[in-house]
């Protein structure tokens, strides 16, 4: 598919020719970049970088800040907006940050049909996570359907997903009982991290089913420990063990 012509992109063609042709004449970048005025860093980026590779990354720039409006912006084009002020206007009104330059620019790619595909937003790991996580019932519509829509996207997040929900299931209820079926289950057809996870707690059957049955935990234990730490870390290099251990009883 032939590159558009455009100021920006008829620049780039001819700094390539010229730092290439003078870099074939075994001139230093320094020398290059004198001659043509140019940073050191950007002759070297030519020099370094094929003109397709150049050119494909000048008609992405802009893209990252309209890359959310895309769509909107298309929808917009092929419902009979066609100017790239209305259509600039529009997007300042929902939040657009970015010139008006590079609206024009991507509306000139719809017209001529190689405009960028709008791409939809891929929710961050930390987005999938709180939702497996959460309480369904704790869930907004908005957030199960975006849900529906990766574990429909990847088989392994839903497979991931359900055993995470049985896994709190269980630690929640109580029902330490089903932790051997769970286990199998996660080894046969859990992706491959739940699986380890699923042989790591295997090796320690008998406890880790304790702690999803009985209503004792480490939980106080765990406290004192990390109390002591912090004491130690106030105190470490200024004070002797005696007082540490003074610290240590007289604020237990």
């Amino acid at each position: 598919m032939a590159t558009p012509d455009s100021p920006l992109l008829d620049r780039i063609r001819r700094r390539h020719a010229e730092v290439n042709d003078l870099a074939a004449t075994s001139m230093s970048l320094n020398a290059i970049g004198r001659r043509l005025q140019l940073d050191r860093k950007t002759v070297r980026r030519y020099q370094n970088k094929d003109l397709a590779g150049l050119l494909a990354s000048a008609q992405d720039r802009g893209h990252s800040v309209l890359e959310p409006f895309m769509e909107h912006v298309q929808h917009r084009f092929h419902s009979g907006c066609s100017s790239s002020m209305q259509l600039y206007r529009k997007v300042l009104a929902l939040g657009y940050t970015g010139g008006y330059h590079v609206v024009h620019r991507y509306v000139v790619t719809i017209r001529k049909g190689i405009a960028v595909p709008a791409r939809s937003a891929t929710p961050r790991p930390r987005d999938i996570t709180s939702w497996i996580m959460r309480p369904q019932e704790s869930l907004s519509a908005s957030d199960v359907a975006h849900l529906d829509a990766v574990r429909s996207a990847c088989p392994e997040i839903a497979q991931a997903c359900d055993l995470a929900r049985e896994f709190t299931d269980m630690l929640r209820q109580r029902r330490g009982h089903l932790l051997r079926d769970w286990i199998q289950k996660a080894e046969l057809n859990g992706p491959d991290a739940i699986g380890i996870f699923a042989d790591s707690i295997r090796q320690d059957l008998h406890a880790v089913a304790a702690g999803l049955t009985l209503p004792y935990s480490s939980g106080i234990v765990e406290g004192h420990v990390n109390r002591i730490k912090t004491i130690k870390r106030q105190m470490y290099g200024r004070a002797s063990l005696a007082l540490l251990r003074a610290r240590i009883l007289l604020q237990a």
